[in-house]
């Protein structure tokens, strides 16, 4: 399939023009292949897209060193609940957590053990 083999979408979407593609195409070809995409209006598609909002970059907890929030032991859970207590997103975090079935470290203002009791007063 060659050089576009691992992203075959990528092979429709750049017949557009030589700057679209990585490479220019064989004799300067520059139809767009509506055959697979026939309602998108390539030159309505964004050059350089945004990354989706995601809400871990929104956490209070961005950036920090992670290994703060996987302590050794519940008694050194303190410094990553403090960061926990002041953050806005503690509620996605902690449902991520537990629709992850996250085990380990501080998630959502919550320990380990915490989680687990989450978790079987729900079950």
């Amino acid at each position: 399939m060659g050089a576009f083999a691992p992203f075959p979408w990528r092979r429709a979407l750049c017949y557009e023009s030589a700057s679209a593609c990585p490479r220019p195409r064989r004799g300067g070809a520059t139809k767009v292949r509506i055959d697979r995409f026939p309602d998108v209006d390539v030159d309505a598609l964004p050059a350089n897209p945004s990354p989706p909002d995601l809400w871990q970059d929104r956490a209070a907890c961005f950036g920090i060193d992670p290994d703060v929030f996987f302590p050794i032991s519940e008694e050194e859970a303190g410094p990553a609940l403090a960061f926990c207590n002041v953050c806005t997103i503690r509620e996605e975090c902690l449902a991520w957590a537990l629709k992850n079935g996250e085990r380990y470290g501080v998630w959502g203002a919550t320990t380990e053990q915490q989680r687990r009791r989450l978790q079987r007063n729900v079950a």
